[in-house]
């Protein structure tokens, strides 16, 4: 379905200028997302809706701002088969118009500006699917209900539970209020947003309530339960269990118990690609054989999600990329611990501005001892010790410093574990472009451990050290003052992955860890390591970012 033309009306009398500067944030988070919208402050295109360009109005507007023949106007549009999506005080424009109020389904009563809690009340309405409850320092309405709706959003305020967001019909058109948006954090909160852009296609007649997708995976090992754990966060994100894939009979077995009789269950990935219906291939396998099975996946037209790291080369994850591109599909990496809550943590404080500009970051991990398990000790089928947890720190610094990659140098060693083949050693220095850095370190020879995080900005820094669970340190300075902080560490939620990628292929909303990001990932291990072969010398990126 093609995206609808909107309007926004943005305005309210001439002592709130706030609504024409502040509808902007509408505007564009809906142009972001593919809608051709335009915006005015103009009350009177609302009397030629019927039979014009536009199929959903969005109206942000207050007070005695729309006359009752306007009203009418647009009322006439919607029961016709138009699309309206009031936001905040939309319901406290025109107060005393009946039409209006009928029209979205109620009135304001009264108003408090504070943090409170969104809650999902319905999350199987079709705009509420997979979104999460989610905190805003923003106003909250009591209303007075004047018409029938269905409430998918609530928040708790006096003790009681009032609706935040709602959608009803009217005529042949669909209706839907947004109660947040009385400031620029609000209107510009990521959930928010995404709520609006719903919304816009719910009044527009668009029902995804029953799409869906089937997912299977490949490598059912006991090791962690990896598979079932992908599987199970797909189910909670309404994608469906079909198919699981293993070399071992009683892992096929153990698969079957989890996910019932129905389940189909192969000895052959080949035969899996050629005779099960997945929508969507999960690869939990051997890092080597990440690129392989991708591209046989790609290949038959499946949408593809690798367990990290994406590749063993920068040449496979370019491979895996063209072959998405050229199939029209999806490759993703499982970059799960993007939603580690000390992670978030620390990404937020950086962005904030709280420590100026970052300009160097520095990860270590790793201990003393004998690594464990064969991919963390041997390099055929791992890629190289840092192809496991450095993957995800690597990962982490990108987002942390979203800039071109000038360069990649590297330093790897070994030196002590001779019956293994990974590297007992490993470290990457980064070069950014405007004169950032950054450098990760990894070991089973590290006697002292460095800190997981610290992240240098122009007026102060981060620290987090790999014993920190509930807090990260932050020093700021700035006017002569040096004030060091607490940060709250808060909860991870992994299951946000595959709520993102169901979010993307039935919605068509953005992908979150996208192939391109996982690729800057594997450029870094992978050209680190050619580095260390020529002495340390740096390394660039064989691709355009």
């Amino acid at each position: 379905m093609s995206q609808p033309s909107v309007l926004v009306l943005a305005g309210a009398a001439a002592q709130f200028p706030q609504y024409s500067r502040d509808g902007v944030h509408l505007t564009t988070a809906l142009t972001q997302a593919g809608f051709d919208a335009t915006q005015t402050a103009d009350a009177g295109m609302l009397s030629s809706l019927n039979g014009g360009k536009f199929q959903v109005v969005v109206l942000y507007t207050f007070g005695d701002y729309l006359d009752d023949a306007t009203i009418e106007s647009l009322a006439k549009f919607v029961r016709a088969g138009g699309g309206l999506v009031g936001i905040h005080t939309a319901i406290a424009t025109s107060p005393k118009n009946e039409t209006l109020g009928k029209l979205f389904g109620a009135r304001i009563v009264k108003g408090y500006i504070g943090e409170h809690k969104i809650a999902v009340s319905d999350p199987n309405y079709p705009i509420a699917h997979r979104v999460q409850d989610f905190r805003m320092d923003d106003e909250l309405y009591v209303t007075e209900k004047k018409s029938d709706y269905h409430a998918f959003l609530s928040t708790t305020f006096e003790a009681g539970q009032h609706a935040m967001g709602w959608s009803r019909s009217e005529g042949a058109g669909k209706v839907v209020y947004l109660g947040n948006g009385h400031t620029p954090g609000g209107l510009s909160h990521p959930t928010f947003k995404q709520l609006l852009t719903r919304s816009v296609r719910f009044a527009a007649g668009e029902d995804w309530s029953t799409k869906t997708l089937s997912c299977a995976a490949v490598g059912y090992g006991a090791q962690f339960s990896m598979a079932k754990q992908h599987l199970r966060s797909a189910e909670k994100a309404r994608l469906t269990t079909n198919a699981v894939c293993d070399i071992d009979a009683k892992r096929l077995e153990a698969a079957a118990a989890d996910f019932g009789p129905s389940l189909q269950t192969y000895l052959s990935y080949d035969e899996m690609i050629q005779k099960c219906s997945a929508d969507l291939i999960m690869i939990i396998t051997p890092h080597n054989l990440h690129a392989p099975m991708a591209l046989k996946a790609l290949a038959a037209g499946r949408h593809v999600v690798s367990e990290k790291p994406f590749t063993c080369t920068t040449a496979e994850a370019t491979a895996v990329i063209d072959a998405a591109k050229k199939a029209n599909r999806m490759a993703t990496v499982f970059h799960n611990r993007r939603w580690d809550g000390d992670f978030i943590a620390v990404r937020d404080i950086a962005r904030s501005g709280v420590i100026g500009d970052v300009f160097h970051v520095e990860c270590g991990f790793g201990g003393y001892g004998e690594p464990r398990e064969w991919w963390r000790s041997h390099k055929e089928p791992s890629g190289g010790a840092f192809f496991d947890w450095g993957a995800h720190f690597v990962d982490w610094v990108l987002q942390i410093m979203p800039h071109k990659i000038e360069s990649v140098s590297g330093d790897f060693k070994k030196l002590k574990y001779a019956a293994f083949s990974n590297e007992d050693f490993s470290s990457a220095y980064i070069r950014f472009e405007g004169g950032r850095s950054a450098s990760v370190e990894q070991g089973c020879v590290n006697a002292i451990s460095k800190a997981k995080f610290r992240i240098l900005g122009t007026n102060g820094g981060i620290e987090m050290l790999h014993s920190d669970k509930d807090t990260v340190r932050v020093v700021s300075l700035k006017d002569g003052q040096r004030i060091e902080s607490k940060y709250p560490i808060g909860k991870g939620d992994w299951d946000g992955f595959y709520r993102n990628v169901a979010d993307h292929l039935l919605l068509g909303e953005p992908l979150i860890v996208t192939a391109e990001s996982a690729r800057k990932v594997i450029a870094v291990l992978d050209l680190a390591e050619q580095s260390s072969k020529q002495g340390g010398a740096p390394v660039k990126l064989p691709f355009e970012q």
